[in-house]
């Protein structure tokens, strides 16, 4: 049993120190982020502030110091590194990113929620105007515009959502980028969309959008429930929010959206397994950063370091049983 566990500790440490790496150092911290401080050895220490439009914080005792541009990896080694010149006792720091302020993009026209939409990473078009709450009931999805911030403050792009859909071709909608603004304008029959998703419910296909390995439609076959779906997507990413999935379903000009638990379904069946329907959207998104789960892993995590440890036991079994037979021959 010794033996055994010398094997998979270290495989374990590995997996966990670089599954740390990877998501601690995807999200470089902007201007307008709330950040979480917390000193180890000393609470008193312990503050949230938020990055000002030069880009940096303000911290009692330091000063300033530059966090836009940096991981949250990044931004705890300088402030231990300045900390400790003023109080060696101080050598621990967790940076956490609590309100995301930086990447945003702003909705008008024909949606559900106007105004700033803000993100960890802005998600593509169609993802978007779902976490909007969807097209109001007289939305243009043929003409939806998209009008460029930032490096390209002006430039405009006009989309054929609606034909994407109905053509499956979802990946090749325009990327979006922070700061960009979209617009759903009315239509110009003012009639309301219900053509549309008529139109789109006669096609054979669902989506499964989101934090999964490959978004995108998927060919409606009956009887396909959601955790089939999501393997059919390649399962979840290891960012997934696996407690806040939501289903958006159609009939005829209206949407139901609903709230699943994945985490909870996967122990306990609940709620009752559910059947997709065609044009329903599965949407899975980015989970908050933060401590949940088992040394705070989600449940994709933990899958994968499982298989990688059994694997690690399957391999020591083998070499183990080698080692026996060629000891008693």
């Amino acid at each position: 049993m010794k033996r055994i566990f010398k094997v998979v500790l270290p495989v374990f440490l590995i997996l966990l120190g670089s599954t740390y790496k990877v998501s601690a150092e995807e999200y470089k911290i902007g201007q307008g982020d709330i950040l979480e401080l917390r000193f180890w050895q000393d609470d008193n220490l312990n503050t949230s502030v938020r990055v000002n439009d030069n880009g940096t914080i303000t911290i009692d005792i330091v000063g300033d110091i530059i966090a836009a541009g940096k991981t949250t990896v990044e931004l705890q080694n300088d402030i231990i590194r300045q900390m400790s010149r003023l109080n060696n006792k101080i050598s621990q720091v967790v940076v956490r990113v609590t309100d995301y302020q930086y990447q945003h993009v702003f909705m008008k026209g024909q949606i559900a929620t106007t105004g700033k939409l803000t993100f960890e990473k802005i998600p593509d078009l169609w993802t978007l105007i779902n976490e909007a709450g969807g097209v109001a009931e007289y939305g243009d999805l043929s003409r939806v515009t998209i009008i460029r911030g930032g490096d390209e403050a002006g430039k405009i792009e006009v989309v054929n959502v609606a034909q994407a859909i109905e053509k499956g071709k979802l990946d090749e909608l325009p990327k979006l980028r922070r700061m960009d603004t979209i617009e759903i304008p009315r239509s110009h029959s003012n009639l309301p969309t219900g053509e549309i998703s008529h139109q789109a419910g006669t096609k054979k296909q669902f989506y499964v959008l989101g934090a999964v390995n490959s978004p995108g439609p998927i060919v409606f076959e009956d009887n396909v429930d959601l955790m089939e779906a999501l393997a059919l997507a390649g399962g979840p990413t290891p960012e997934a929010d696996l407690k806040n999935a939501r289903l958006i379903t159609k009939d005829g000009i209206y949407a139901q959206t609903y709230e699943i638990d994945l985490d909870k379904f996967s122990t306990s069946g609940s709620p009752a397994r559910y059947i997709l329907r065609k044009e329903d959207t599965f949407l899975l998104p980015v989970r908050e950063t933060g401590s949940g789960g088992f040394l705070g892993l989600n449940v994709a995590e933990i899958a994968g370091f499982l298989g990688a440890i059994t694997s690690a036991i399957l391999i020591y079994d083998q070499v183990s049983t080698s080692d026996s037979n060629g000891g008693t021959q």
